[in-house]
């Protein structure tokens, strides 16, 4: 059971790392040549301003997940760590199944907002999903002019945050917590 529950920690772990670095790369690489392009021919893609914004979003659901995952967020545990060990230890897993209901709720309101705001077109990228739809053939790819694809990392945010909280509660629970907060898995 250690050994599945810490393969598991793992895989999900380095899931949520990839996701971020992702996201994050992938913000930088459209900056990067958005600006190029302005400076190099005097205009820019006009998907390069807001598309950031949205990958940005889900690099930081992906970080936020991976950094819970791992005990590596913002914690403000001064008046828990004068509790005694044992007390302290039934108290962050107390924290991590709140956090699994946190995060289950966030996914949720994140659905409940997406399938009711979704449908609203993103300004800079409905154009160029409208005539990628129209290059290909394939009507559904106009969606990603919408805000369906953006609304939806939070939808995400909150099955992984819950995720990682569940396994962190486990990992907790067979007491292999530290070999996770050090990397070790």
């Amino acid at each position: 059971m250690i050994s599945l529950i810490r393969t598991l920690t793992k895989g999900v772990a380095t899931l949520y790392a990839f996701g971020a670095a992702l996201c994050m790369g992938l913000v930088f690489l459209i900056i990067f040549v958005n600006s190029v392009q302005r400076y190099t021919f005097g205009g820019s893609f006009e998907w390069g301003e807001e598309l950031p914004v949205y990958l940005a979003v889900y690099g930081v659901m992906f970080g936020m997940a991976w950094a819970y995952m791992l005990d590596r967020h913002v914690a403000f545990d001064l008046l828990a760590n004068l509790l005694p060990k044992r007390v302290h230890e039934a108290f962050n897993a107390v924290v991590d199944l709140l956090m699994v209901a946190v995060g289950v709720l966030l996914g949720y309101s994140g659905y409940l907002f997406m399938m009711k705001r979704g449908k609203v077109d993103a300004s800079s990228l409905i154009s160029s999903a409208r005539a990628l739809r129209d290059a290909t053939g394939i009507d559904s790819l106009a969606v990603l002019g919408q805000m369906y694809p953006y609304y939806f990392a939070m939808v995400l945010g909150g099955g992984m945050l819950a995720l990682a909280a569940l396994l962190r509660f486990a990992n907790r629970i067979l007491r292999q917590d530290k070999h996770i907060a050090e990397g070790a898995f």
